[in-house]
């Protein structure tokens, strides 16, 4: 991925979109676009090439299930890798009423579930059923209980036996929703800590206890990942990228980078391109 081939943000148009064949190939094809939604990617063939979710690879297996959320980067090897693709905006996220099926989307545990061969004719029907209502009525209420009835799937898959993720509880998934907003002007426990309702100290608990980091590491984890796409994907300086990410200069960015990647950002940079 050069550093002169920037991100392609990509929108919706639509609440809501269900269709077989390549993920966003909705114009023409882009290896790697940062999503300004949500995404399910249900791969239907192997494939010895992997895709990538914010810069780490994964493989390409046969039912095999991708959760992404909102403003991830993905990257695909090609655009002929045969799938079924459901993807909507915020609104119909915000809307899935069972909390539980929100929280499998989660922007740091990104591996696959992968489909038991005795899910796979539900599975398969309901899809059929969102396409078809998709391309036909677009009725957002029964596109709703489409889609909940298959998460409702997916919930079981990854609580029976090993299914390759776990989920965090309603409060985590409110905070990650607040870093991801705020991470660029917002570096302190207590401003989110008090949109969340719990003391400072109480939040680090949650969020140690469930993911074995502290709140400041969870906005390292952010920042370091924004930073990471700017330097792969964009022309942008490296000083212009440590003002926007909320450093007060490139020395602060670059002992930051350094730090938390191992390398300087001039190094990840020329090892990205």
């Amino acid at each position: 991925m050069k550093p002169d081939q920037e991100i392609i943000s990509h929108s919706l148009g639509h609440n809501f979109v269900a269709t077989q064949g390549h993920l966003l190939k909705f114009d023409e094809f882009v290896p790697s676009h940062r999503l300004d939604f949500y995404a399910i990617v249900w791969f239907l063939e192997d494939n010895e090439l992997q895709h990538y979710i914010d810069f780490v690879s994964y493989p390409i297996h046969k039912n095999s299930i991708y959760l992404i959320a909102r403003n991830q980067v993905h990257t695909l090897p090609n655009h002929f890798i045969k799938s079924n693709v459901i993807v909507f905006d915020r609104w119909f996220f915000d809307s899935i009423e069972e909390s539980e099926y929100r929280l499998m989307f989660v922007p740091f545990n990104n591996n696959a579930l992968y489909i038991p061969e005795g899910c796979l004719t539900e599975l398969n029907y309901l899809f059929e059923l969102m396409e078809r209502e998709y391309h036909a009525n677009n009725d957002l209420k029964l596109l709703h209980w489409y889609t909940e009835a298959f998460l409702t799937h997916l919930f079981r898959i990854s609580t029976d036996g090993d299914g390759g993720r776990s989920f965090y509880n309603e409060r985590l998934q409110l905070l990650f929703r607040l870093v991801s907003d705020h991470f660029r002007d917002q570096k302190t426990n207590e401003f989110y800590a008090d949109k969340i309702g719990v003391s400072s100290k109480r939040l680090n608990q949650i969020v140690k206890a469930q993911m074995g980091i502290t709140v400041s590491q969870l906005i390292y984890n952010y920042t370091l990942i924004e930073a990471k796409r700017e330097l792969s994907h964009s022309k942008k300086p490296i000083k212009q990228i440590a003002y926007e990410l909320g450093f007060k200069g490139p020395s602060y960015f670059s002992r930051f980078f350094r730090k938390q990647a191992g390398i300087t950002p001039e190094t990840f940079r020329q090892q990205s391109a």
